[in-house]
């Protein structure tokens, strides 16, 4: 039975939490079942509630890795392990999305996993509404203000991500189609499924809501180090990591494109930019030793919205290996060094010092021989270093997002490329000359920018892409951008 049709009891996750360290904060553990009128008693319990949320999205089932370096990257042909339909990456890769193989390895199965995760959070997030405008005896004005725009605009987060997966791009012709239910109470009542232009009227809503509510805090408190937080309030610690006023902004600016409203999402993407409270990491900062605490692989002062994942390290020693020796682990995501050589374009002169590409002084990839064809693995997450806090984060919004947001939607392509080149200059590339098809390149800088982040299997349900590359897939149409509603739902509803 599925949580958009009737939620399960939610066991909220209390939260065991220390003033002595961000590990400590960042490594919650969840403690046994609360009442709610107890959970919802003190000020602490709020913040352990919303933190529970965050907890929520960074299972496997999403951030954590399939809406980030797993599902969502397969089916962007980013990986090689898709030759066969035997295999569950094979039938991923091809849209085969009622395709059941023995095992947990299940594209069925993942697809319902996903939805299931996504209204739990949701469901998580219900709760804490339910209570917070009750019980504003016990919140100060900022504290209430932080806690109900984080959960409101993680709710339109969530729906909106649902609505990108299991429902027809937004366009004039699908917008009345049926898309997905938008939970906006803690009930077990059935919800019938909205129209896609309703939901996103519903996500633009509460997002617009949750800005109002998170400016009593435009402060962003980072990961700047592995020394701890400036903010003497645990709560406000490492705003990176909650849907902070910033990461809201950066949500509508992603919103508004996917409308097709190209003023509202460069008046949102330049808002965050012009905001100076992230930077571009210098080629100095890189550090390409796991092992290290200055390890920054992930470019953390480039987080908007980032998840913190404490156990990564077990999901990516099980499929980014570091020394393979054969390629028949189905848990394996790799791709072959020409390909990736390929995507960065490598042979164009001064593309040799672009950050991001494989190369002995590069950190991001480590290459592995197997059946005498040079294979990569991404080191984005590698986790070698157990108190460097950097290597556990997930970015689920980036800087560089909101400049390729600008640049397409930029009124003309001229006034469009300027923000193009500065993400291409900040990585070491060349500025593109006024020739350059703006177009054509901002597909070859999601490639480029978002491996192993899931952005780009999004772009190409946005532009209708036909031939995704190195896709094995093709050609592409709309049903095989839609997710299958898990059968559970579609037993329980319309």
């Amino acid at each position: 039975m599925q949580f958009s049709r009737k939620y399960s009891l939610i066991c909220l996750l209390g939260v065991a939490i220390s003033l002595a360290s961000c590990k400590k904060w960042l490594d919650v553990k969840p403690r046994t079942q609360i009442k709610e009128s107890e959970q919802f008693s003190t000020r602490q319990g709020f913040i352990d509630a919303l933190f529970g949320l965050y907890q929520r999205t960074a299972t496997d089932s999403l951030y954590g890795q399939s809406l980030s370096f797993g599902v969502l990257d397969v089916l962007a042909g980013r990986y090689e392990n898709k030759t066969s339909t035997g295999n569950w990456y094979g039938n991923l890769a091809r849209y085969n999305y009622t395709a059941t193989t023995p095992g947990a390895l299940n594209v069925e199965r993942k697809i319902s996993e996903i939805w299931g995760a996504a209204y739990s959070a949701i469901a998580q997030a219900n709760y804490i509404l339910k209570n917070i405008d009750n019980r504003r005896d016990i919140l100060d004005d900022n504290t209430y203000n932080i806690i109900k725009g984080e959960t409101i605009g993680m709710r339109a987060f969530l729906h909106f991500d649902l609505l990108r997966l299991y429902a027809p791009a937004y366009n004039t012709a699908n917008a009345e189609k049926p898309a997905i239910p938008y939970m906006e109470q803690f009930t077990i009542m059935p919800q019938d499924r909205l129209t896609v232009a309703a939901v996103m009227n519903k996500c633009e809503k509460e997002l617009l809501e949750a800005e109002t509510l998170l400016a009593v805090n435009k402060d962003i408190d980072q990961i700047a180090g592995n020394q701890g937080s400036t903010s003497v309030d645990l709560f406000l610690m490492y705003r990176q990591n909650h849907l902070n006023y910033w990461a809201v902004k950066a949500t509508l600016a992603r919103l508004y494109l996917y409308k097709g409203d190209k003023v509202n999402a460069l008046k949102y993407a330049k808002e965050v930019i012009d905001g100076k409270k992230f930077r571009f990491i210098t080629a100095a900062e890189i550090n390409n030793d796991a092992g290290s605490l200055a390890s920054d692989m992930t470019f953390s002062s480039e987080h908007i919205f980032s998840i913190y994942v404490s156990d990564l390290r077990r999901v990516v020693e099980d499929i980014f290996k570091q020394s393979p020796n054969n390629n028949n682990d189905l848990r394996d995501l790799y791709s072959t060094l020409s390909k990736v050589e390929a995507m960065y374009e490598v042979t164009q002169p001064g593309y040799g010092t672009d950050l991001r590409i494989p190369g002995a002084s590069k950190p991001l990839w480590t290459n592995a021989t197997i059946v005498n064809i040079l294979y990569v693995y991404t080191r984005k997450y590698h986790t070698d270093n157990q108190d460097n806090v950097k290597q556990r984060l997930i970015p689920v919004i980036r800087l560089s997002e909101m400049y390729y947001i600008a640049a397409e939607a930029a009124a003309t392509p001229d006034e469009g490329l300027p923000y193009l080149n500065t993400v291409r200059v900040a990585r070491g590339l060349p500025a593109l000359a006024t020739s350059a098809t703006l177009e054509a390149e901002i597909l070859k800088e999601y490639r480029k920018e978002f491996y192993g982040e899931g952005q780009l299997w999004y772009y190409f349900k946005r532009k209708n892409t036909v031939t995704i590359p190195d896709g094995v897939g093709n050609p592409m149409t709309e049903a095989k951008y839609i997710f299958p509603r898990p059968l559970a739902e579609i037993e329980f509803g319309k």
